[in-house]
């Protein structure tokens, strides 16, 4: 079985780590299966560290991908290519829009929470629709109201909890000491805002914290949840995935929202920080819907 994640990922890095995320349940699940990671981020390198394939096309604009000229973007032809037996769409139902019903394979739509306005594009060749129908099955990864209907799973999460290292072993691997209080501060949200987050936040270091920065701009700590355990507190941004796995590994977390086009932090902390579950997303995608 072939399976193909695809995303775009043009700010940070977030969606590229939900397509590791998948590939490590996968793993987990021992699966023989074929997995690729297909992108236009400028971090699919990210992939390299944990050993999972992955390709690159470039970004494409709706000339190139319009019904009259979708047959020769770069989208198209890998995806013909590749021939996947599954495809797995992380948000970018556009791009696909015109050619989705020519594939050949199981389609599913990851959504995190978007606004509606995600949900209708005007282009210059005219308005687009998203089609639930043209996907198998259309999967909400996070909590939140849509006028698409969608089936619910847990949000996706890079690790397992008892695949973290362990407090003694995270301090070795990045030189703390399990004895003080380690604060981490992560970001990788757009360009500049990780220094802007370090400046407002290095305050803590007078507060008694040992200070831990990392961000995948600066070859940071990666997967960053493997250390978790090593910090008594993490300021982080409130996007999906550092948002998910504060509420999934139970951290202490101060977090520092942005605003995006279709989303906003300021929303998940608000509705989402009580929400409770115990399944990793990745996994039960894995099992309720690559397997069914």
């Amino acid at each position: 079985m072939r399976i193909i994640y695809y995303t775009s990922g043009i700010t940070g890095s977030g969606r590229i780590v939900r397509g590791i995320a998948i590939g490590n349940a996968l793993r987990r699940k021992g699966l023989d299966a074929e997995y690729a990671i297909l992108s236009s981020s400028d971090f699919a390198f990210l992939c390299d560290e944990l050993k999972f394939a992955h390709r690159e096309i470039p970004l494409e604009d709706e000339e190139a991908l319009s019904d009259r000229n979708y047959k020769s973007s770069h989208l198209f032809n890998e995806l013909s290519r590749l021939r996947p037996d599954v495809l797995i769409v992380d948000l970018l139902w556009f791009p696909l829009y015109h050619f989705i019903g020519d594939l050949a394979c199981k389609k599913i739509f990851l959504c995190r929470q978007v606004n509606d306005r995600f949900f209708q594009m005007e282009l210059n060749g005219g308005l687009l629709d998203f089609n639930p129908d043209a996907f198998d099955f259309v999967l909400r990864i996070e909590p939140f109201d849509s006028k698409v209907r969608m089936k619910a799973i847990s949000p996706i999460i890079v690790r397992n909890r008892d695949e973290l290292l362990s407090r003694e072993q995270a301090c070795a691997r990045i030189g703390l000491s399990h004895n003080e209080q380690n604060c981490l501060i992560a970001y990788n949200g757009e360009p500049g805002e990780y220094h802007q987050v370090v400046k407002e936040y290095s305050y803590l270091q007078e507060q008694g914290y040992v200070l831990k920065f990392s961000s995948n701009y600066e070859n940071g700590l990666f997967p960053i949840a493997d250390y978790y355990n090593a910090f008594d507190l993490v300021v982080c941004g409130a996007g999906y995935n550092f948002f998910w796995e504060m509420i999934y590994f139970n951290k202490e977390a101060i977090f520092v929202p942005a605003v995006r086009t279709f989303e906003t932090g300021q929303r998940r902390m608000r509705e989402y920080r009580d929400f409770d579950f115990s399944q990793n997303g990745a996994d039960q995608l894995v099992d309720e819907y690559l397997l069914s």
